[in-house]
């Protein structure tokens, strides 16, 4: 009698990217041809492979109520008084090596001041009272972990109900213009004045068909999501169809000064760098997958501890890696990360649709719907898109099919199987 076959045990599944985190989110458009008015909201933002997902925050009103005050306080761009005189958390692009602004402060009216006044008054007197302890400790993941363990123990606490899931496919992701990042960039003349945000340390998303924003706690949460953004989208696209983003490694005019000043930077930076960081301990809480390269060398590191790990407001400590960069690796990083303006045409970029089925219209005067030839008018998706938002929140988070389309003037095009 034959002994049976060997039995090989399938390997347990490892998603190929993790990252989880805390951040304020905020709808611009719904649809490319609808604007949403709405307030920042807090979230959980779950980073799987190529799937992006948001959940409600499960915690009392009086921990999202200091979340903002923390947020108005260690990010706004307007203050009633320097920072300086309440705390020693100083962010360090304020007199960055491009000097001051020489544009001034911008004019207030007579009742913006004293609805900053009134707001200021609120954000002191909320942090002056004892925080709660999970804003002091890092429960709130407010600093982004790529740790599974870390994120079950804290969505098994903190983690509510599923708001939106979306497929990383066709994203578009760049910084947030902002007052603050305005005056560090190399090209400013693709922003307008009117469009930049007064909140600091925030990526805008252009993901299915929805444009948000996303208001990290620090520049290193920023960067650190934008980066493993970038890395979900290519997870998603074909291998023949993946891009690897380009950093620019040399300045924009090669003039003998130019290049004097950026070896002159990378020096100041290296030496900071290692005058910062007294050892590099690898924290289990910001751990990050493995590269294959040597951590210490990357701006990008997760496997270094901050001597400053924390920033101090109205004597409450709290874990902060704001301080994670020195102030001329932070113009050079930001730098080398996309731009997305809110303004931004739509027109001819390709949107991926996940459960593209309940998108499809009737094949009527307006709207196409015949076969793999499918074509949306714009007022019909708005509707569409209304419509499934509110059974989107009951239907179960599964597989689901994913249809690529065309944007155009209006509506959209579906491209051809």
């Amino acid at each position: 009698m034959s002994e049976p076959p060997p039995y090989d045990q399938t390997p347990a599944y490892s998603a190929s990217l993790e990252f989880y985190g805390f951040a304020f989110v905020k709808t611009e458009l719904d649809t490319p041809w609808n604007n949403h008015s709405g307030s920042l909201r807090p979230v959980v933002v779950e980073l799987n492979s190529n799937q992006l997902k948001l959940y409600d925050l499960a915690v009392d009103k009086s921990v999202i109520s200091a979340l903002r005050a923390l947020f108005l306080h260690q990010n706004y761009q307007e203050k009633e008084e320097p920072r300086s005189s309440c705390d020693d958390s100083n962010y360090t692009f304020d007199g960055d090596a491009y000097g001051d602004d020489n544009y001034g402060e911008l004019r207030q009216g007579v009742f913006s001041k004293i609805r900053t006044r009134y707001t200021n008054k609120k954000v002191r007197k909320k942090l002056r009272a004892p925080l709660p302890p999970a804003l002091l400790d890092n429960s709130l993941l407010l600093e982004p972990t790529s740790s599974s363990d870390v994120y079950a123990r804290f969505a098994s606490r903190y983690r509510g109900s599923l708001l939106r899931s979306f497929t990383l496919s066709n994203l578009v992701v760049g910084e947030a213009p902002s007052c603050n990042s305005q005056h560090y960039k190399e090209d400013s003349s693709t922003s307008n004045t009117f469009a930049l945000l007064k909140y600091r340390n925030v990526l805008r998303l252009r993901v299915e068909y929805s444009q948000l924003l996303l208001h990290f706690w620090s520049f290193y949460g920023m960067v650190h999501w934008y980066r493993n953004l970038c890395i979900g989208r290519d997870l998603a696209s074909s291998l023949d169809t993946r891009s690897v983003g380009v950093l620019k490694s040399i300045p924009r005019s090669y003039s003998p000064q130019n290049n004097a000043f950026f070896e002159s930077s990378g020096t100041f930076s290296d030496w900071k760098r290692r005058d910062s960081f007294a050892s590099e301990t690898s924290l289990s809480t910001f751990s990050g997958s493995d590269s294959g390269s040597d951590a210490s060398e990357s701006l990008y590191s997760e496997q270094r501890e901050p001597s400053k790990s924390h920033v101090v407001v109205y004597g409450q400590k709290i874990v902060c890696y704001e301080d994670l960069y020195s102030p001329l690796e932070k113009q050079y990083i930001s730098n080398c990360m996309a731009v997305l303006n809110s303004f931004d045409k739509w027109v001819g970029r390709k949107l991926t649709i996940s459960n593209y089925e309940y998108m499809l219209p009737k094949n009527d005067a307006y709207n196409v719907n015949e076969g793999n030839q499918i074509y949306i008018s714009s007022q019909t998706f708005n509707s569409l898109a209304r419509n499934y938002s509110k059974i989107a929140k009951s239907k179960p988070c599964t597989v689901s099919p994913c249809m690529d389309f065309f944007v155009e003037s209006t509506g959209l095009v579906s491209v051809g199987v």
